[in-house]
């Protein structure tokens, strides 16, 4: 029996044995992961931030191509974003799956992006990505223009007013320090916390992000109505969703555009995200 078949003999029981009919099944296995959708979010920004009112940032992440998710696949979600035109793109970490042989042409995908961002792009790793290869990861997404934060700080300017963009370190495999990130960002400039994990989000709000992006959960995948996703990875167990709060700070979690096993998607669909900053005089 071939890996893959055994991946999805194994997955296809599990989900019956949670309920799922067979039309159910096939479709979370071969329909529902390939049929992304685009979502819409407004996050408030701080006062004395107005003049970032209306900036678009189109959000990405866990994309994994490898296995189960192709280039093709890839595309047809950026193409949601690309008609959309944003000011930024933020990537949110988990870009490949199980060879590094999936990096180059994904950070090429990735990277075609860039041509309807005027302000350009920022990435951090997810897990996964450093259990492949965090350099070779890195080093294509430079090679497409892309930069990569480890605990570092990027400032980007929209219609004259300043947003520092703070990548924080993959807390499974990496080094995050939010603390000594955050105190990178300059005097008086508001700053969105780019971090791949959801689970600490609070870290960074105590030390001055107003806003965190984040992916690693996939949402859950596979979520039971009534009962909610039947497993999440760790460090991925609060936040899991959607938009919701810590300690005050609003924070998304995309529930990705990939995944990973089991290679199946239920009641959650994939997900590129554009997300527009308010003022908060507009938002009340």
């Amino acid at each position: 029996m071939s890996r893959r078949a055994f991946v999805n003999g194994g997955m296809l029981g599990g989900l019956a044995a949670i309920g799922l009919t067979g039309w159910e099944i096939y479709q979370s296995r071969y329909v529902h992961p390939y049929r992304p959708r685009l979502e819409t979010v407004s996050i408030p920004l701080p006062d004395g931030a107005e003049g970032l009112d209306g900036m678009r940032i189109a959000f990405i992440a866990d994309t994994h191509v490898g296995p189960f998710i192709s280039q093709d696949d890839l595309t047809r979600a950026l193409n949601l974003v690309r008609k959309e035109s944003p000011d930024l793109v933020l990537f949110g970490g988990d870009y490949i799956s199980e060879s590094p042989r999936y990096v180059a042409d994904t950070a090429r995908n990735l990277g075609s992006l860039l041509e309807v961002a005027p302000l350009g792009g920022v990435a951090v790793l997810g897990n996964h990505d450093l259990t492949v290869s965090a350099t070779r990861v890195v080093d294509e997404l430079a090679a497409v223009g892309i930069p990569v934060l480890r605990n570092g700080v990027t400032v980007v300017t929209y219609r004259g007013t300043d947003l520092a963009i703070a990548g924080i370190d993959e807390t499974l495999l990496g080094d995050p320090d939010p603390q000594a990130t955050l105190a990178q960002v300059p005097n008086g400039v508001p700053a969105l916390a780019l971090w791949h994990e959801p689970e600490f989000a609070e870290q960074a709000a105590a030390f001055g992000a107003f806003a965190q992006l984040s992916g690693h959960t996939h949402g859950g995948q596979i979520r039971i109505p009534g009962m909610g996703p039947v497993g999440l990875p760790i460090h991925g167990k609060r936040h899991v969703i959607g938009l919701e709060e810590a300690d005050g700070m609003p924070i998304y979690t995309t529930r990705g555009v990939g995944v990973y096993r089991p290679p199946a998607r239920f009641n959650c669909p994939p997900e590129v995200t554009i997300v527009t900053l308010t003022a908060t005089s507009r938002t009340n």
